[in-house]
């Protein structure tokens, strides 16, 4: 089973956080052992140096006895608590009487131990020559409470730490966020034909800054070979267009010349063909007008769903003439957008000029406009034959046209002029299923304002 991938910037951040902040725990639970470690080292020490001089010259019970009551006067180690007992657990000399029995060796005492003023402690037991023990007891937290204020020392020095850590993920991640969108917003720019769009540049000697040069300047290129493309596609439409027009006119004064009445019907069907060419050059040299953003100067807000409804009063004799039924909008609430009003006008054209040619008579052809959220939506559906699903791609690229549809008239130029227009606006545009028939949605958002 594939390792499921981190996608998120900040599931990322706050992961890499998290581990850290419980390295860091780890490192402050081990600070904490290593320290009681050492603090119960030294007092082991201690306290095998204050047997080393009771015990010296392996004195007698009363000597040592002795040795205890001093030692449990004077000033180093009156702190030290002693326990001298018998072979048979009588208590001989001492200033401790624990609750339970001490194990031999070293061992750590609490407060249940039932020792006057100690909280926690080390022990240190021995088996004497004669059958007695010897035990001595020294508080490792000399303090009231000294446990409870070094473990909030080291809480507040490591949660410090993390505070850090936390403040300096949340910089980064705003950092690398920030930085994210500019690049991410200049695609997007580019995406919808602004191909001057760049990713400004504050340190271009930064990781980041220098990430901007070196996407700025592949924009540069790809610019370059997009504008060397499309002029050469508009060079040859211009160039091609000029001679056509001039081969349309003679044509079609040659077919008005009553000497040419024999040969009338093909020069007609001539002036058509050259019609269509002409057509064609026109469609390609405004959808590359429309992808070169030319027209987004003139954008204003304006009611989509009237101006579909002027365009469907304009268009309704046109699609009953052609033997196909035409629902028109009905009247509903504005549909306010930003735009070019006059790119609309020609898609929306387009689109029903598109169903009423791919689609046989008898057809119903539907036009509407409704608010979807924040967005408007604008569908033009019929009940034809409609567009196989793996089909939609091709049928929405430049010349696109399906087998099915060769025989029809037309260039495949329709519908990519709308996508054009969708992408000028960022919008988009879908074939769907209408089941049957075909359903085309030219989706956008609202105009600032008017998404409520």
């Amino acid at each position: 089973m594939p390792r499921r991938r981190l996608r998120s910037l900040g599931t990322i951040a706050i992961g890499f956080a998290l581990a850290l902040s419980a390295a860091i725990a780890l490192a402050g639970i081990g600070v904490y052992v290593a320290l009681i470690d050492v603090i119960d080292r030294q007092v082991d020490l201690r306290l095998q140096a204050e047997a080393h001089e009771l015990l010296e010259g392996t004195p007698g019970p009363a000597l040592l006895a002795s040795r205890i009551a001093r030692e449990s006067s004077e000033r180093e180690s009156a702190d030290i608590g002693f326990l001298l007992r018998d072979a048979k657990g009588a208590t001989i000399a001492g200033n401790i009487a624990p609750t339970h029995s001490l194990p031999l060796g070293f061992s750590t005492v609490h407060h249940d131990a039932g020792i006057s003023g100690l909280s926690r402690g080390r022990a240190w037991k021995t088996q004497l020559a004669d059958g007695g023990t010897l035990a001595l007891v020294a508080e490792s937290e000399p303090i009231e409470r000294h446990d409870r204020n070094r473990l909030r020392i080291l809480a507040i020095g490591f949660g410090a730490v993390v505070a850090l850590l936390l403040l300096g993920t949340v910089a980064l991640i705003r950092a690398i966020g920030t930085n994210i969108a500019a690049i991410a917003s200049a695609a997007d720019a580019i995406s919808h034909g602004d191909l001057r769009a760049r990713v400004p540049v504050d340190q271009p000697r930064s990781a980041f800054g220098g990430l901007a040069v070196t996407f700025n300047r592949m924009l540069d290129r790809i610019g370059e070979l997009v504008a060397s493309m499309r002029g050469i596609s508009n060079d040859v439409a211009h160039d091609l267009r000029t001679p056509l027009a001039r081969l349309h006119g003679r044509l079609a004064a040659l077919a008005a010349d009553p000497a040419a009445a024999p040969v009338r019907h093909e020069l007609e069907a001539a002036v058509a063909e050259s019609d269509e060419i002409l057509a064609i050059f026109a469609a390609i040299l405004r959808i590359s007008e429309i992808e070169a953003g030319q027209r987004q100067a003139g954008f204003e807000t304006f009611d989509l769903a009237a101006l579909a409804a002027d365009i469907a009063e304009g268009l309704q004799l046109m699609v009953t003439e052609s033997d196909r039924a035409f629902v028109a909008p009905t009247a509903r609430e504005p549909v306010i957008v930003e735009g070019d009003p006059r790119l609309f006008t020609q898609a929306i054209v387009n689109l029903i000029e598109n169903a009423v040619t791919h689609t046989p008579p008898g057809t119903t052809i539907r036009l509407d406009v409704q608010r979807d959220g924040t967005s408007a939506l604008l569908v033009v559906e019929d009940d034809g034959p409609g567009i196989p699903p793996n089909e939609h791609e091709r049928a929405l690229r430049r010349f696109g046209r399906l087998d099915a549809s060769r025989h029809t008239r037309g260039h495949g130029l329709g519908l990519p002029l709308a996508v054009a227009v969708a992408r000028m606006h960022r919008g988009s545009l879908a074939l769907q299923d209408a089941q049957p028939g075909l359903r085309v949605a030219l989706r956008l958002s609202l105009a600032p304002g008017c998404s409520s």
